[in-house]
């Protein structure tokens, strides 16, 4: 992201709207909409958001997974493979 060319006042949105939607999505690149000089919200295409989602549905599965090992939850590798080698031979 480029903060000099990846930010545009509301004012400019609204009157070039389609415009910078169609930006957005060739560049791949957030713009960020400035409302009274401050940051106020970011458009981001499609595409990027749901890669987006997808990362922090890992992350959070990583997180939930790595607390279940510090709370004794977890079971070994080897465990888990034979038990899902269990379950396919049934």
């Amino acid at each position: 992201m480029n903060v000099l060319e990846d930010v545009c006042p509301i004012s400019e949105f609204r009157e070039n709207a389609a415009t910078l939607v169609a930006k957005v999505r060739a560049d791949n690149r957030p713009l960020i909409i400035t409302q009274y000089g401050k940051s106020s919200a970011v458009l981001v295409s499609a595409e990027s958001y749901q890669e987006l989602l997808d990362k922090i549905q890992i992350l959070s599965e990583i997180a939930e997974s790595e607390a279940e090992i510090i709370s004794g939850k977890g079971i070994e590798q080897d465990d888990f493979f034979n038990q899902l080698k269990d379950n396919y031979r049934k």
